[in-house]
């Protein structure tokens, strides 16, 4: 019978060897990562029966890692034990206090874990966590539910009535950022300054003392600016007054603004991480979020106050049409704003990836402003390029390329940037409005916007619309692509978080090459994409011969660097819709979709002549090798993925047997052999 697996994030070497003896007695295989994105790592490779996090990680928040566990569908049933040493590291990595039920255990030496681990064990069997962000998030949903009640009882926010419940959102946000000082301040209108509403790890007497000028100070930038902020050093920022600045024992300041339409009306500020590290740009979106939240529940109040009005009116007034007429229009503006930003708003909370983000904001542009053309720009961090683009009405490909050129030179004169057309593709989601007739005398120019898209102080990107007519949008379209623009920037920072998390789990941290699980799901998939099509596909695996002499003979890190090569060259012969997997050590698979065997044997046999003649290693030191491989087909071979991989392997050994330095075919003959 296999053993459980088990994996252990935990940076202290000591603490791990008491704890994987203990585990090793209970029949479980402990595998430890020192660090959170490592063991993430480990976790979607490896799948284990058991999950023990260590919540004071150092290079990721104890909470974040939990999350991202709890957020995966593949992770999120896994049992997950979290080990602390006194309540006070659950508080501080975490954000929650340990109450009975939770999945914590206490480890103060290795008999006390060894007594209670049957225990929690128990606890954990049959029981999954619900994902603790996600409830959070509803519960924020509820305060915010009584936020509304309260401003529409008070008629704004200053009210008293109001003040209890503002108490209660900062004290939600302050413990989802686990953070132990904070503060919700309101812009008073009349002397046009910052005033302390709710506060957390502030003294009453200075809470109501303070007062900060709108433009001064941290608080008063943001409150002028509208744009959410990340410090990671207040001291050396010139906005950041030193009164009071003992009251920090974390650098790194986050400050985010509360809007009602194009106003800020407010300002929320934390500080002090419970884990005694800087905040990151992650909180930084996750404070942004929530303070649109709040933006939009005070929105949604205003609409539904306005709403009441009109009522009154239209029974005072039913003679006075006109006066309806207006008031009617004026709520359908409003409504329609507040769906617009509702509607973008979600998909910051949708499981969508890169391309479907980008498709579901151009989608509504598309619906929302009347356009030719509308488009996105994206630059991420390896300086890819690209420009994806939405033809609404008639274009011709002339008029699209124009319209690339603007979005570059808009981008470029706005950011400072150096970007060449020729480096940026262009990918049109949809080509049916696409012609080949072409007006001499539209512009299709004649009316041009665009929009930056920030990560922090980072362009990440553009959003643009065009028309052919003159003056074509209005002060609500501009208003509507406003709205968009600001809420895309948060769904795109939160959709390239994701996809870093993602290509993290399924690609092999040395090579780039994907990992055996992923090999393992794709190979799955191509079979059965493979029968419902009736096409063949090619399996290829190899093995570099001798390699063990390499890391003998010159090391480690050499022997990394072969494996880096021979991943570069396998990536350079194979087609892009070929899998290229890392099997394991220095044994690498391929699958080849719509390959026959004869196929498939030929790119083997190219594979290893050309390992045959390179010369690995420097020129002052050149290492030969060679390698030996498989090469099997589906469905010639065998229909089923565990008899594929069973006849693939066998014809490797085949060719490690006939000396090496060989590609053998899994024939008849070496299949009967295995049976």
């Amino acid at each position: 019978m296999d053993r459980k697996k088990a994996v252990l994030i935990e940076q202290d070497q000591n603490i791990a060897q008491d704890i994987s003896s203990v585990l090793a007695g209970k029949d479980y295989n402990v595998l430890r990562a020192s660090n959170g994105l490592d063991g993430i790592e480990i976790i979607c490779e490896e799948t284990p029966d058991l999950i023990l996090l260590n919540p004071a990680v150092t290079d990721i928040n104890g909470f974040c890692v939990y999350k991202l566990l709890k957020d995966d569908p593949r992770t999120a049933d896994i049992p997950l034990l979290i080990c602390i040493t006194n309540e006070k590291e659950a508080y501080r990595s975490l954000g929650m206090k340990p109450q009975l039920g939770q999945s914590i255990i206490r480890f103060t030496g290795k008999n006390d874990f060894e007594a209670n681990i049957d225990i929690a064990i128990d606890k954990l069997r049959g029981r999954v966590d619900k994902n603790k962000f996600q409830s959070q998030s509803e519960q924020f949903k509820k305060i915010l539910a009584r936020l509304v009640d309260a401003y529409q009882a008070g008629q704004n926010l200053h009210s008293e009535h109001a003040r209890g419940v503002l108490g209660e959102v900062l004290e939600k946000i302050t413990s989802m950022l686990s953070s132990e000082l904070g503060s919700l301040m309101l812009v008073d209108d009349d002397s046009q300054e910052l005033v302390i509403k709710a506060s957390r790890g502030l003294s009453e007497d200075l809470a109501n003392k303070t007062r900060i000028k709108v433009g001064r100070g941290i608080s008063g930038w943001v409150a002028k600016s509208g744009s959410p902020l990340l410090i990671k050093d207040v001291e050396s920022d010139e906005r950041f007054s030193r009164q009071n600045s003992n009251r920090y024992y974390n650098s790194s300041l986050l400050s985010a603004p509360i809007r009602v339409k194009d106003r800020v009306i407010g300002v929320i500020n934390v500080n002090n991480k419970a884990s005694k590290e800087q905040f990151s740009e992650y909180d930084l979106s996750l404070l942004t979020i929530l303070t649109n939240e709040i933006s939009i529940a005070i929105e949604s109040s205003h609409w539904q106050k306005r709403l009441e009005e009109a009522n009154t009116q239209i029974e005072k007034l039913k003679t006075g049409k006109k006066i309806f007429a207006d008031i009617a229009r004026s709520l359908d503006d409003e409504l329609y704003e507040l769906t617009i930003s509702q509607e973008v708003s979600n998909i910051i909370y949708a499981r969508l990836d890169y391309k479907e983000i980008i498709d579901a904001i151009l989608e509504i542009i598309e619906r929302s402003i009347d356009c030719h053309l509308c488009g996105l720009l994206f630059v991420d961090e390896t300086k890819k390029t690209g420009i994806i683009v939405e033809v609404k009405y008639p274009a011709s490909q002339r008029e699209v390329d124009s319209f690339k050129l603007k979005i570059i030179e808009t981008f470029n004169r706005l950011t400072g940037g150096r970007l060449l057309p020729e480096q940026v593709s262009v990918d049109q989601a949809d080509n049916n409005n696409l012609t080949d007739a072409f007006s001499e005398n539209r512009n299709i120019l004649s009316s041009f916007q665009g929009h930056l898209l920030t990560s922090g102080d980072r362009p990440i990107g553009m959003l643009a619309v065009a028309n052919s007519f003159p003056n074509a949008f209005s002060g609500e379209d501009l208003r509507i692509f406003s709205i968009i623009s600001r809420h895309s920037s948060i769904a795109i920072n939160n959709t390239l978080l994701h996809k870093k998390i993602t290509e993290l789990s399924i690609t092999d941290g040395l090579t780039g090459l994907y990992v055996y699980r992923y090999f393992s799901d794709a190979l799955e998939k191509e079979i059965t994409r493979s029968a419902r099509y009736r096409q063949p596909f090619g399996l290829i695996m190899m093995d570099i011969d001798g390699f063990k002499k390499v890391n003998d003979s010159y090391g480690h890190p050499q022997g990394d660097e072969v494996l880096k090569e021979v991943a570069q060259i396998l990536r350079k012969i194979c087609r892009e819709v070929d899998v290229v997997a890392r099997y394991g050590g220095e044994e690498f698979t391929i699958i080849l979709p719509e390959t026959d065997l004869e196929g498939a044997y030929i790119l083997a046999d190219r594979i290893r002549m050309v390992i045959k003649n390179y010369a690995f290693g420097n020129k002052d030191n050149v290492i030969n090798l060679t390698a030996s491989l498989g090469v099997a087909s589906y469905p010639d071979i065998a229909l089923e993925k565990a008899d594929l991989i069973k006849h693939v392997d066998r014809a490797l050994y085949r060719a490690k047997t006939e000396g090496r330095n060989t590609t053998v075919r899994a024939t008849k003959e070496i299949v009967n052999e295995i049976q």
